[in-house]
């Protein structure tokens, strides 16, 4: 894991970070890329950039709120929810770019300019460390509290699921781990997961 830059009093456009949904320029642009605690959920998030080609057109479709955003461009703090647009420029090796996971339907604006002339983006708080955060997950997912909790394959992720747990407690992980699962179930087709993919300094 990374550690990331901290602010203490994040600008919130929409009053919470699970709904920051935000057009460039940003009121605050020197906030993208680091990490911060919002109170009102008990969640640490990480304020990046959606990548704007991130639309219903993609295999992945438009981002919907619990799904995994994937590193497209970590140095630009620019995310995607497309497995195939991962910055390793292999679909597969997605499941090692997990930058955190969205919370809410983050507008994509592909071909628009903003007042200044240059091309929107909109910003978006994903999680990256938190207890009892939804991650989607495909039907057949079978959870059980206490495991290792993965990226699932490219496909079930375009399929509109996410994540998945490891076989049992002492199956080694050979990916990116994102959290330690706490359900038993799929519901409404998410789990809850401990996410732990970043940390503060």
């Amino acid at each position: 894991m990374s550690v990331q830059n901290r602010i203490a009093n994040v600008f919130m456009p929409q009053g919470i970070a699970d709904l920051t949904n935000a057009p460039t320029p940003l009121l605050s642009p020197g906030e993208i890329g680091s990490q911060f605690l919002d109170p009102n959920t008990n969640l640490v998030y990480r304020r990046v950039l959606l990548d704007s080609g991130a639309t219903s057109a993609t295999a992945t479709g438009a981002v919907k709120a619990n799904q995994l955003a994937i590193w497209k461009d970590e140095v630009n703090n620019i995310v995607t929810n497309d497995p195939n647009f991962n910055d390793t420029g292999t679909p597969a090796s997605f499941v090692n770019r997990i930058a955190g996971v969205f919370r809410t339907a983050v507008t994509a604006a592909p071909g628009v300019n903003n007042s200044q002339g240059q091309p929107v983006q909109y910003a978006c708080d994903i999680v990256v460390n938190g207890k009892n955060v939804p991650i989607a997950a495909v039907a057949g997912v079978l959870p059980a509290p206490g495991l290792q909790v993965i990226a699932d394959t490219v496909a079930n992720v375009q399929a509109g699921g996410g994540a998945k747990t490891l076989a049992t407690a002492t199956t080694a992980p050979t990916q990116q781990v994102l959290g330690v699962c706490k359900s038993s179930a799929v519901v409404n087709g998410a789990f809850n997961v401990d996410v732990n993919i970043g940390f503060v300094d």
